[in-house]
């Protein structure tokens, strides 16, 4: 029986020591993963930050650029009234009759002569554009 007993506690003592060395490297492998954990949770809050940060500027840009849409919407419109006003100052440039080239030939200094030849008018209708247009030089 003293051999049994023997070979019972040889076989229960080498169990705890394979029992002690698993239990060994379980504490091991847990302080390791513990460790990669903790590495990871700081990764992942400096990404949470700078995404917060992204996103801040991302809302910052977003502003100015709605301002600067609004502030295009309203230049446009400017030249767009700009343009209507330009085209009704056209119209009114062009000539409506058929003194209104002689009347700026008038206005840049021609005198009746000048008017009767270029024009073909008579005297008296020369006579009466420099009188009307003419500045008082011209007199």
């Amino acid at each position: 029986m003293n051999n049994s007993l023997i070979a019972a506690l040889i076989i229960e003592a080498m169990v705890i020591i394979v029992i002690l060395v698993v239990l060994f490297w379980l504490v091991r492998t847990h302080r390791k993963l513990k460790y990669d954990y903790q590495v990871l949770h700081d990764i992942v809050h400096g990404n949470t930050n700078d995404i917060v940060g992204l996103c801040t500027a991302a809302l910052t840009v977003d502003s100015r650029i709605a301002a600067v849409d609004s502030r295009i919407a309203v230049t446009d419109q400017q030249i767009n009234d700009l343009a209507v006003k330009l085209s009704e100052v056209e119209q009114y440039d062009q000539p409506d009759h058929a003194y209104s080239m002689d009347i700026r030939k008038v206005k840049s200094g021609a005198g009746i002569n000048e008017l009767m030849q270029s024009s073909g008018l008579s005297h008296d209708e020369a006579a009466l554009l420099i009188r009307l247009h003419g500045s008082k030089n011209q007199l």
